[in-house]
């Protein structure tokens, strides 16, 4: 791959946001259950932070595929192309990206279970699973409008 470093060196950069992701999202599960609201409020005041973050990494992530020539192919198939240390590298680099990804899924779904059961025990019936609070309109109504994918929609 011509600019393997380049490549290398974004993927880490993008494998630690993730990380950095993780961390918000055990922060945000640690403060549901300890029904802490001024830190749920401070957490999710944070939410846009990353979300406009990933929308960053993406935008960076498809410029320098296309550069490369990777337009259009997963990190498995981009692993698939190298060979000896190149390649060893590229899998270890996978199994973190995946691995940071699915704890930050894995916190995410407990905090969502945290929040389905206080839902549920103060009489909101009707929860149907949307996740982001901006597919909400200003009276609490799913908003087809602002509908938007999640930051941890994500996979290698």
């Amino acid at each position: 791959m011509k600019d393997y470093e380049e490549f290398y060196s974004f993927m880490e950069e993008y494998i630690d946001f993730y990380d950095e992701v993780c961390e918000n999202e055990k922060q945000k599960t640690d403060a549901l259950q300890s029904d802490d609201h001024q830190a749920i409020n401070n957490i999710l005041s944070e939410y846009q932070v990353y979300v406009s973050k990933v929308e960053m990494y993406e935008k960076k992530r498809s410029e320098l595929f296309k550069k490369l020539g990777l337009e259009g192919k997963s990190f498995r198939q981009i692993i698939d192309t190298e060979t000896g240390d190149r390649k060893e590298e590229l899998e270890d680099l996978l199994y973190d990206f995946s691995d940071a990804v699915a704890k930050a899924s894995e916190y995410n779904k407990r905090s969502l279970d945290i929040v389905r059961k206080n839902l549920k025990e103060n009489g909101v019936q009707g929860y149907d699973g949307i996740t982001d609070p901006a597919c909400y309109d200003k009276k609490g109504n799913v908003s087809e409008k602002n509908y938007q994918t999640g930051i941890l929609d994500r996979q290698a």
